[in-house]
């Protein structure tokens, strides 16, 4: 066995393998789905608000939606992720962020 010294770590037994890297926590994996299903959500926003620009925080309703424009954009939602939302759920959500987060904790239904 070798040893070697520095003045940082002191003795270090160079023999001693690396800890592994450490795999992303579920919450880390899930914050990216969410981040990558925002925007993927806020293209459809875009599409029923004939094609405005729309940001992953952008309120629905401040925005110019209404509610037969969320009805239109449920649908769409559970046609392309096969999760089934709420109207309740949808609008309380508000941002497609937020619609996002829910796709993101429901998962398909089907």
């Amino acid at each position: 066995m070798s040893t070697d010294w520095s003045p940082q770590a002191g003795l270090t037994d160079r023999t001693t393998p690396s800890p592994p890297h450490p795999t992303p926590p579920r919450a880390t994996t899930a914050r990216a789905d969410a981040d990558a299903t925002a925007d993927q959500v806020a293209m459809i926003f875009s599409r029923h608000l004939d094609d405005r620009r729309v940001a992953v925080h952008d309120d629905f309703f401040a925005i110019g939606g209404n509610s037969l424009i969320g009805i239109r954009i449920i649908e769409d939602i559970a046609g392309e992720y096969g999760v089934i939302l709420s109207v309740r759920d949808f609008y309380l959500a508000q941002t497609p962020s937020g619609v996002a987060n829910l796709i993101v904790r429901e998962g398909p239904r089907r």
